[in-house]
């Protein structure tokens, strides 16, 4: 089965689904809605066609012969099928096989480093890209930490996402088998285990102060090995995410008692008995600040994007990194976040069409201000 489209967007139905297809929409690049369900996938995509998409509706089932089959013919796919720890190696696999570069909308570091780890090298040498978190998580952050590491002498990293309180069913589900993983920072240059209930005290812009939750992040799965990166660290930032970490450090500790496997079930089938899909974000009320700070050899640093709708910037990331791949703008093959393959200075560009602010506190401001655009 040729795609007959040159973007596969798998799990298109779901809610950020649904954003990647209108972002693509929007940037007029013929694509596949493609998925499960026959019946979520066929109004979508009748919907955004009587708009002028150019598109099509496929249902597959998720073996890796029905991968395959979807993508065989397509240059890019950009999976959405979370938990990816449970869903995503099928996907990458097939993206392999038939030659396409793969993005996704990952947070799971654990399912990152196995990427990184299994398909990265056998991505390179096919000169394919392969990028996860081609999303609000972790892609900004990433750009900005590359953009306070072109400052010469900075080595230690400390990034803090501070989004508004939304969340997708899929994304705390996302959250819960993270937690009970082990989680990684940078310190000395190596990979360190973080403790899985860590909260302290961030400073944001305008004097606000949240409580914040150090996390595995994705940064770090893309900053490893990297000789200029002694320090990295990213958190979390959110009060009420604060209040329950210690239901995440509980999970942790059962989880080395009782079977994994057994847990991940448990929490991906209750949790959507507990939670509904958000609405649609509100582009006036849903902000969003992220911030990374650079130091070292006497010098200091800050980076600095404000936003709005996580959600829907994550919808327009994956959108403009596929159309990056498809007009031939990566630098970088093998596994790279989106500042790595395309450049910092062209990710918060992008970011900049839709809304976002940068800006840059330190000795060299003018190395990266203004952000190139498009």
């Amino acid at each position: 089965m040729n795609s007959q489209k040159p973007v596969v967007v798998y799990a298109a139905s779901g809610y950020t689904g649904q954003l990647i297809c209108e972002s693509l929409s929007e940037l007029r690049i013929p694509f596949v809605a493609a998925g499960r369900s026959a019946d979520k996938l066929n109004p979508l995509a009748s919907r955004l066609a009587a708009k002028g998409a150019d598109c099509v509706a496929r249902a597959v089932e998720h073996t890796p012969e029905g991968l395959r089959r979807l993508l065989r013919g397509a240059r890019v796919v950009i999976n959405v099928s979370g938990p990816f720890s449970l869903l995503g190696h099928e996907v990458v696999a097939a993206a392999l096989d038939e030659g396409v570069h793969y993005l996704d909308t990952t947070g799971e570091q654990d399912f990152m480093f196995d990427l990184r780890r299994d398909f990265g090298p056998r991505f390179e040498a096919k000169q394919l890209l392969l990028s996860p978190s081609a999303a609000f998580l972790w892609a900004p952050g990433s750009a900005l930490a590359e953009l306070c590491l072109d400052v010469p002498g900075i080595d230690r990293l400390t990034i803090a996402y501070a989004p508004p309180s939304l969340q997708t069913v899929a994304s705390l589900q996302s959250m819960m088998r993270s937690a009970r993983r082990p989680g990684y920072y940078i310190d000395n240059g190596r990979l360190t285990s973080l403790p899985p209930d860590h909260v302290h005290d961030v400073d944001l812009p305008g004097g606000e102060v949240r409580r914040g939750l150090r996390v595995g992040s994705g940064e770090i799965t893309f900053l490893q090995g990297d000789p200029r990166v002694r320090f990295a660290d990213t958190t979390f930032t959110s009060n009420e995410l604060a209040r329950v970490a210690p239901i995440f450090g509980m999970w942790n500790r059962i989880s080395r008692v009782v079977d994994g496997d057994l847990l991940d079930k448990v929490s991906d089938a209750l949790i959507p008995k507990l939670k509904k899909d958000p609405p649609a974000e509100d582009p006036a009320t849903q902000r969003f600040v992220i911030k990374v700070v650079g130091e070292g050899k006497g010098k200091r640093v800050r980076a600095f994007l404000r936003g709005h709708s996580p959600y829907i910037s994550t919808g327009f990331i994956s959108a403009f990194a596929a159309q990056g791949v498809l007009d031939g703008k990566a630098q970088r093959t093998g596994y790279a976040s989106l500042a790595q393959a395309f450049g910092a200075r062209y990710v918060l560009g992008r970011l900049q069409e839709i809304g976002a602010e940068l800006s840059f506190e330190g000795p060299t401001k003018d190395h990266v201000l203004p952000a190139i655009t498009a």
